[in-house]
């Protein structure tokens, strides 16, 4: 008994999807685009935090606790961010979801 071949996938060109799939890929594209600017945003608030905890630490000799951890959401964040521009997730960050950690 002879066996078949598998018969060789046929890879779609590229917009030849459905209206819908297309639009949807349109749309995660503005998505990524608003999300690449607020990701500068959020390094520049990032630095800003650093710098003034830093002067905190110098003045105040102890670290700022509500600094410190606005700088663990902004990590979370910038994180979240990174995995839905790479296309890790489909899950968008804030502001189009809540603020603050993922729930588990």
């Amino acid at each position: 008994m002879a066996k078949q071949a598998a018969e060789p996938q046929v890879l779609e060109e590229p917009g030849t999807g459905t209206e819908d799939e297309d639009q949807n890929i349109w749309m995660r594209g503005l998505f990524m685009i608003i999300l690449a600017i607020l990701f500068g945003l959020g390094e520049t608030v990032l630095a800003i935090g650093a710098v003034i905890q830093f002067i905190w630490m110098l003045v105040k000799g102890e670290k700022n606790q509500p600094i410190a951890d606005f700088g663990e959401e902004m990590a979370d964040w910038l994180a979240r961010v990174a995995r839905f521009q790479t296309g890790s997730t489909e899950e968008k960050p804030f502001p189009f979801t809540k603020w603050g950690p993922e729930e588990a």
